[in-house]
């Protein structure tokens, strides 16, 4: 029988153990054990940058890599579903879900471990035309996300994208015993344009079995890449 051992736990190794309880278990889902992540709660504000910010941000919404939009106590959800890929890596959905009230905006990746680069790397965007090497840390129980080097991938070749221009990403994700639900704050910025969008909010937890189920067809990615 396969061991269970999530992408997180795999590249954090003891540190792992310092995460809220909660925390663990919340990222704790893998094809062995067949759990699905789905929280739904509110983001309390979301805000992005000066114009040339959201004339970036409107470019990459078009494949589900952030939005122009702002507002404040949006109904909100995230899905996580860990599934195989085409090509028969595990990965795992981190699929972003905003409601505002006239439309819907989507913040979609799909996150896997690269035994390659011995971390997580996530491709941003439904047909997964940038991927970013992912870098974890516990801090005071909470969990924290950064964004390393970054890729886009157009046609057939991969290029690098300058340091000076892409938006790095700092994630803090934790929990709170006395409310009983998640909350995190996610900023990104570029050291040319400076801040360029970000959202802070809560959400509840619900795991469901997802043995024997597929991804939501609204979730799927649109192209699969391979390349990390």
């Amino acid at each position: 029988m396969t061991k269970h051992i999530s992408a997180y736990r795999r590249q954090m190794g003891t540190e792992y153990e310092k995460l809220h309880p909660e925390i663990q278990k919340r990222f704790d889902f893998s094809t062995t054990n067949n759990i699905a992540f789905i929280g739904k709660g509110t983001m309390e504000n979301i805000w992005n940058g000066n114009k040339i910010a959201v004339f970036l941000l409107k470019i990459l919404s078009k494949t589900n890599i952030l939005f122009p939009r702002i507002g404040q106590n949006i109904e909100y959800e995230i899905h996580n579903y860990p599934y195989l890929d085409n090509f028969g890596r595990e990965v795992h959905s981190m699929n972003r879900v905003f409601y505002f009230p006239d439309e819907e905006q989507r913040f979609d990746g799909t996150a896997t471990y690269s035994e390659t680069k011995q971390h997580i790397v996530e491709y941003l965007g439904l047909d997964h035309r940038i991927v970013f090497e992912m870098g974890l840390k516990a801090e005071n129980g909470a969990i924290r996300f950064t964004s390393g080097r970054q890729f886009a991938f157009m046609g057939g070749v991969k290029l690098p994208v300058p340091s000076l221009v892409r938006g790095d990403i700092d994630l803090l994700e934790w929990y709170d015993d006395e409310k009983k639900r998640f909350y995190l704050d996610l900023k990104v910025k570029s050291r040319l344009f400076g801040p360029l969008f970000g959202f802070t909010g809560w959400f509840d937890a619900e795991y469901k079995n997802f043995k024997g189920h597929t991804i939501p067809e609204k979730f799927k990615p649109t192209r699969n890449e391979n390349r990390e």
